[in-house]
């Protein structure tokens, strides 16, 4: 079960946090499994700021997998997190997974300026993009996915099936023959 384990310091969470995103990010597309926690810490001095965030990942199928994070700033705790929130969904809306964990902390720095960090792990539907599954492999899990289903090629999606895996539908239907299944 590898981990992923960063920190990044700067004057404000935001651009900490942005930082810190993009290196974990680059990090988790390069290393397979699924997320299965994520564990942050968030503080903030009248002269930095310190963002810390340890992934877990549990298997080795590369599977893609983000890490998504805002920090809204609010004359009111309530204003600060309907921010930091909408933020989130609209984010989320262009993500095709589960969300994995998250982490929600809401500071005061000063009367009137409220600050809600959100940071959310989100595990996705499809293999990732930047990962190439070989012929081999591909075909294996075709073959399980087929026997799930009864040995039935018919009520598989090639069109999906090879986006899924990063190929053609050409590809799949090759893959198909090469298992011993005819699809018309």
């Amino acid at each position: 079960m590898p981990v992923i384990s960063k920190s990044k310091s700067d004057n404000e969470v935001g651009k900490a946090l942005s930082a810190l995103i993009h290196e974990i990010n680059k990090g988790l597309g390069q290393t397979g499994g699924l997320i299965s926690n994520i564990e942050c810490d968030v503080t903030a001095g009248p002269f930095d700021a310190t963002v810390s965030i340890s992934v877990f990942i549990d298997g080795d199928a590369p599977r893609e997998k983000h890490i998504i994070g805002v920090n809204e700033k609010g004359y009111s705790r309530e204003n600060s997190m309907a921010k930091a929130e909408k933020q989130v969904n609209s984010a989320l809306e262009a993500f095709d997974g589960t969300i994995a964990g998250s982490y929600v902390t809401t500071m005061s720095s000063l009367p009137g300026r409220v600050y809600t960090t959100i940071i959310v792990a989100l595990n996705g539907e499809g293999l990732n993009k930047n990962t190439v599954v070989d012929s081999e492999v591909r075909r294996k899990r075709i073959k399980k996915g087929l026997e799930l289903l009864g040995n039935d090629p018919t009520v598989i999606n090639v069109a999906r099936l090879a986006n899924t895996f990063g190929v053609s539908r050409t590809m799949i239907y090759k893959d198909l023959e090469y298992l011993g299944f005819k699809r018309s």
